[in-house]
């Protein structure tokens, strides 16, 4: 069971963009203390050492208000965990299934789809759109072409039979 604590490391984690050269860089605590100070959408004002103490788990009774601050900073992220008030403070929040989780794990331990997945994640909605169109033709155009799977990467990361 994940404390409220864990959860908002979580956040951070999944929150994280791509540097300059391309290293995944969460937002500090104090970007996001500042932001929210800032934002004009509510009268919450949040310090560092406050916003810390909720991420190493001193302070573990925040307002609705603080809560809902926080939660509209992270929705206002490109995020891939579910961001609501409820995921903040609920224990019972769905995870993936540990064959996704193995799944993912897998994939992502390689430098090229890593490398693939941060280029894309600096695209437009419109175009990682046309990415995954091209990927599906290539997908189809892979799968007429040797329909028994012989030509399928090998440990290299480059093609079997074609050479790429």
């Amino acid at each position: 069971m994940a404390t409220l604590a864990e959860r908002l490391n979580s956040w951070f984690a999944d929150a994280a963009t791509a540097d300059a050269v391309g290293r995944l860089r969460e937002p500090s605590t104090s970007e996001v203390a500042q932001a929210i100070s800032e934002d004009p959408g509510h009268d919450v004002t949040i310090s560092r050492s406050y916003l810390t103490a909720l991420r190493n788990g001193s302070q573990t009774n925040p307002t609705v208000n603080v809560l809902s601050a926080i939660v509209t900073y992270f929705q206002s992220r490109d995020m891939t965990l579910p961001v609501s008030v409820s995921a903040l403070v609920n224990e019972d929040v769905p995870t993936p299934p540990a064959e996704e989780k193995d799944e993912w794990a897998t994939a992502l331990s390689d430098r090229q789809v890593r490398s693939i997945a941060m280029r894309a994640g600096q695209l437009t909605p419109g175009l990682r759109d046309q990415l995954l169109s091209i990927m599906d033709v290539l997908d189809a155009s892979r799968e007429s072409a040797d329909p028994d799977g012989s030509d399928r990467p090998d440990d290299s990361g480059r093609s079997g039979t074609n050479g790429g």
